[in-house]
């Protein structure tokens, strides 16, 4: 076998191997995205944020994410990240706004992705909450 035969050998193991390993790991869930089944499991990660008790929350119709609100005022989202959901405040200043149906979601920080929520009739409340903090 020449040099260049056995470089095509070992690329090609390589190839092989590489997508053998993507195989198993979607096959034991691992490609699987984030998604919120209950009410009560959004409030577990709530929970995370420490003393943040929501007065209103709302699931995202695909269970891609929640938003809810304290008696404070102040405003959280849960996010995926990876197989799991994190919760995160949004900052005074990030943006909410509202169009048919759908909540956008600009954090305004360094490395934050925006994050859109599908929530219906409840997406023009989240943006008017934000409206009315000033």
């Amino acid at each position: 076998m020449s040099g260049a035969e056995a470089m095509a050998a070992q690329f090609a193991a390589s190839l092989l191997a590489v997508g053998s390993l993507v195989l198993i790991a979607h096959r034991l869930g691992f490609s699987v995205g984030a998604k919120l089944e209950s009410e009560g499991e959004a409030l577990d990660v709530l929970s995370d944020l420490g003393g943040f008790r929501p007065l209103h929350l709302t699931l995202d119709q695909d269970g891609r994410g929640a938003i809810a609100r304290d008696a404070g005022g102040k405003v959280a989202v849960l996010v995926p990240h990876g197989g799991r959901f994190v919760a995160r405040l949004v900052p005074a200043g990030g943006t909410l706004r509202a169009e048919d149906g759908v909540l956008r979601i600009a954090m305004h920080e360094q490395g934050a992705r925006p994050l859109t929520l599908t929530l219906g009739d409840e997406a023009a409340y989240w943006a008017d909450i934000r409206r009315a903090k000033g």
